[in-house]
């Protein structure tokens, strides 16, 4: 019976933690000759357990992106005697014997990287990908296509899996809920809503940008004012509120909601008018898919894997073009209404239904056996 690993260092980390959750929870219900090994922090195993109960966790404390991971990392595998081990990011680390299998999301560390190292660092990964990784996994055609250009990875050797969306995300909230939680944040309904890390490939500025342009009009249309809303770890950086300033946009248009639980985050779409996906580069777009699987209308860039995400369920506009999101985010909030909104949202929900973390686990197990031999 193989024993395999899965690096659950990244649990806490925004759409990479979200795919790791959702494939330990559907795991028990699915493996048939293989057994599960999670590799936590301490401070998670509680949430590992909860998702997974009885999963064998074994306890690490090497930082992502570290030194201290290769080493550890390959002693725990050995330790605990593992076939293969799973990495959901683009680092193999070095010293470890089993196959191994990565999951590329995106190649953000070369397309924008955040210092001169950050790149050095990730081609020199990229080269142990191609050197010692049975396959890898990407979420979408666009980064596949990204890994053999940019990361010189045979295409034989990559399988694109998508992401999923959780049936939660579809389940009616109650009224009194939703009212509570608007009044927690002091919110009005109908607000655009933009889920975001706040860093620069996420299109923030141009997001600003075309909200600042299309503040006159709306004001006109609303008395009441639209707002934009910022949720998710990292919407409430300095960086952000310093980009709002920069752009001149009165400070009670923009409201950022920093880290948000996920019954949370379900009830701050339930309440937007739309959801806004600006980015410049997104290896796969996890709140288009939610925001459809809500029920909210979808306006996004086509950067990435973002058109394979949306489909034809979604309002698209040109990846950094101010003047063509402000037109879509005019249209998304003063001109969509009856029939032609609750068409779009049916498109949406049709396009999310087929995206399940259930097919995503059960196509990266048929990938662990074939990285296996099987």
């Amino acid at each position: 019976m193989p024993r395999i690993g899965v690096d659950a260092r990244m649990l806490q980390n925004g759409g990479i933690g979200r795919y790791v959750a959702e494939l330990i929870e559907a795991y028990p219900n699915l493996v048939r000759n293989e057994e599960i090994v999670v590799f936590a922090y301490p401070r998670d195993h509680v949430d590992v357990r909860r998702r997974a109960p009885g999963i064998e966790i074994v306890p690490v404390s090497a930082p992502i992106y570290s030194v201290r991971e290769h080493v550890e990392l390959a002693w725990r595998t050995g330790q605990v005697g593992l076939d293969l081990l799973h990495i959901p990011h683009y680092v193999p680390p070095l010293g470890v014997r089993c196959a191994m299998v990565v999951t590329i999301h995106d190649l953000i560390h070369l397309r924008f990287p955040r210092s001169r190292l950050h790149a050095v660092y990730c081609r020199r990964m990229l080269a142990e990908v191609r050197r010692r990784v049975s396959l890898v996994l990407t979420p979408s055609e666009a980064v596949a296509t990204e890994v053999v250009e940019l990361g010189g990875v045979e295409p034989e050797r990559i399988r694109v899996i998508p992401g999923g969306v959780s049936p939660r995300w579809q389940a009616p909230s109650s009224g009194p809920e939703v009212d509570a939680f608007l009044r927690r944040m002091r919110l009005q309904p109908a607000y655009l809503l933009n889920v975001t890390n706040g860093l620069p490939h996420k299109g923030l500025r141009t997001l600003l940008e075309a909200f600042r342009d299309l503040l006159p009009e709306a004001v006109r249309a609303d008395p009441e004012g639209l707002r934009l809303v910022l949720a998710g770890r990292g919407s409430d950086r300095e960086e952000v509120f310093a980009e709002i300033a920069d752009c001149g946009l009165p400070a009670d248009t923009v409201v950022a909601l920093g880290g948000l639980s996920e019954r949370e985050m379900r009830l701050a779409y339930a309440s937007a008018a739309a959801v806004v996906v600006a980015s410049d580069y997104e290896g796969f777009g996890l709140p288009a898919l939610e925001g459809m699987a809500a029920g909210v209308p979808v306006v996004t860039s086509d950067a990435g894997g973002l058109p394979e995400v949306v489909g034809d369920a979604g309002i698209v506009f040109p990846a950094g073009s101010v003047a063509d999101l402000r037109d879509a985010l005019y249209r998304v909030a003063f001109e969509l209404h009856g029939d032609e909104r609750r068409e779009l949202v049916q498109c949406g929900l049709a396009q999310a239904r087929r995206f399940t973390w259930e097919g995503t686990a059960r196509a990266t197990l048929a990938a662990y056996e074939r990285a296996l031999g099987g």
